[in-house]
């Protein structure tokens, strides 16, 4: 038909656009692969922690230890040592100070890997849902 218009696509805009964060920058949602090395990072701390604990044996505790790496932090001051290293922090969206025990059901979403990978448009993945939180960056 002549002169019909189509309805504009609406604009997605940028992750974080929706819960008033800023497109980039401090306070700006954390890239995806900036939160993969981060993860990354985390692993790595959490070995070598728990080799230095089981020396000379083979780190058998490394999940424990990572587990604990990445869950009393982040419930406590939003961070893990690779996110205080990586320049990132854990935020609850409903603008409560302290992520607390959602830390658990965050960290526990994260031993699957899979729920951290499905990611949706403002940059949160399952695991931040459930935990109703979300990765900012710091710097």
């Amino acid at each position: 038909m002549r002169g019909a218009t189509r309805p504009a696509e609406p604009d997605e805009g940028y992750p974080g656009r929706d819960l008033g964060l800023p497109e980039s920058g401090p306070g700006s949602v954390a890239s995806a692969p900036a939160r993969l090395g981060q993860f990354l990072l985390d692993l790595v701390i959490g070995g070598l922690v728990a080799a230095a604990f089981t020396f000379p044996a083979p780190p058998a505790l490394s999940l424990v230890v990572w587990a604990v790496l990445v869950t009393v932090p982040v419930a406590l001051i939003g961070q893990t040592p690779a996110m205080v290293l990586t320049g990132m922090r854990v935020v609850r969206v409903d603008g409560v100070d302290r992520v607390g025990l959602w830390a658990l059901a965050r960290t526990a979403s994260l031993f699957f890997i899979v729920p951290a990978a499905i990611m949706d448009r403002q940059g949160r993945g399952l695991h931040d849902r459930v935990s109703r939180t979300m990765v900012i960056r710091t710097r």
